[in-house]
């Protein structure tokens, strides 16, 4: 670029055009002298590394802002990632919650039954125990020892009713616990 203004200074210099519009030719219509033709070209040179500096800096600048740009850029896109991957946990976790919802209210309907299960069960327990102990009774005072053997087998086979209603209880009982565990997890 230097080479080029300097060329184009010397040919101006030797077509006989004025460096400056002010004047063409100094006094009496000498042509300008080698010493002032140097400082012009001096001038020219400075003048041209000033530019090429200028330039670079700005070149220099430009590129850090682009930089800065397609950092900007990279961390929108990456924001914008993290924004949608958020949204979308934020939609599993209101499914799951409506999820565990559901699932609380089926185990409070199931608890309710089991409620009503157990206590029926207790009701026929205490209604076969007033049979049985009423048959014992019935049985001890009035009947041959033959029909006592049946009675008592009958009996036996009460108590194991008994046995396994009381069982069945204990069952729904853990299950009733187990569903109120349950409950205090889903809470928490």
């Amino acid at each position: 670029m230097q080479a080029a203004l300097c060329m184009l200074f010397a040919t101006l210099c030797v077509n006989g055009v004025s460096t400056s519009p002010l004047k063409s030719v100094q006094a009496g219509g000498k042509p300008v002298s080698v010493d002032e033709v140097n400082i012009l070209m001096f001038g020219v040179v400075q003048f041209s590394e000033s530019l090429h500096h200028i330039y670079q800096s700005t070149e220099a600048r430009l590129a850090r802002v682009m930089n800065a740009i397609s950092r900007t850029e990279s961390e929108v896109k990456r924001l914008g990632h993290y924004t949608e991957e958020a949204a979308q946990t934020e939609r599993q976790i209101k499914e799951k919650l409506q999820l565990i919802q559901a699932q609380m209210k089926a185990l409070q309907i199931q608890v309710q039954e089991n409620r009503g299960t157990v206590t029926r069960v207790e009701l026929e327990e205490a209604e076969l125990k007033k049979k049985l102990t009423s048959l014992e009774e019935n049985l001890k005072n009035s009947v041959p020892d033959t029909i006592k053997g049946t009675t008592l087998k009958s009996t036996s086979i009460m108590k194991d009713l008994m046995k396994w209603t009381q069982e069945q209880k204990l069952k729904l009982e853990n299950q009733n616990q187990q569903l109120a565990d349950l409950q205090k997890q889903n809470m928490v």
